[in-house]
């Protein structure tokens, strides 16, 4: 943990409704904090992340802007570095399709793999969606710099 790590405040889960079963995650960052929530829940398929799209999230077309999409990917996609990486761990590349729009007040959600690489690295995947609608794909590479057990 940092010493900027923050979770959200009553208000702040009360005003993004997350649906059954999501927490709010521990925002490490200054930036991480300024566009969340981001909340997670753990299913028999293992972890989702999600975050309920707000006016600070919106495009001048009124859909979820695509650098906000990238960011919840990022987050999403090391949720599942974690699974197989101590941290701390960075982001090599990151690429993103952007799939359809999410809307001001739709829940954003998705689910992310990883396998090891080889030579520290983790390459991960992972989708996005709203309901039933795919929004986003994305596909990364990290750096581990501790592998788990």
């Amino acid at each position: 943990m940092t010493a900027n790590a923050r979770k959200a405040t009553a208000e702040m889960v009360a005003d993004a409704n997350p649906p059954d079963g999501y927490e709010a995650i521990l925002s490490n960052s200054p930036f991480g904090w300024e566009n969340g929530p981001i909340f997670e829940r753990i299913t028999t398929d293992g972890k989702q992340r999600g975050f309920r799209v707000a006016e600070k999230h919106i495009n001048a077309g009124g859909a979820c802007h695509g650098g906000m999409i990238m960011t919840f990917a990022d987050i999403l996609l090391a949720t599942a570095v974690f699974e197989i990486s101590e941290p701390p761990f960075v982001t090599v590349r990151m690429t993103t399709d952007f799939i359809g729009p999410a809307f001001k007040g739709e829940w954003l959600s998705g689910t992310a793999s990883a396998v090891v690489a080889g030579d520290g690295m983790v390459a991960v995947k992972g989708i996005m969606r709203v309901d039933d609608r795919v929004v986003a794909a994305a596909s990364g590479l990290f750096k581990a710099l501790r592998f788990r057990g």
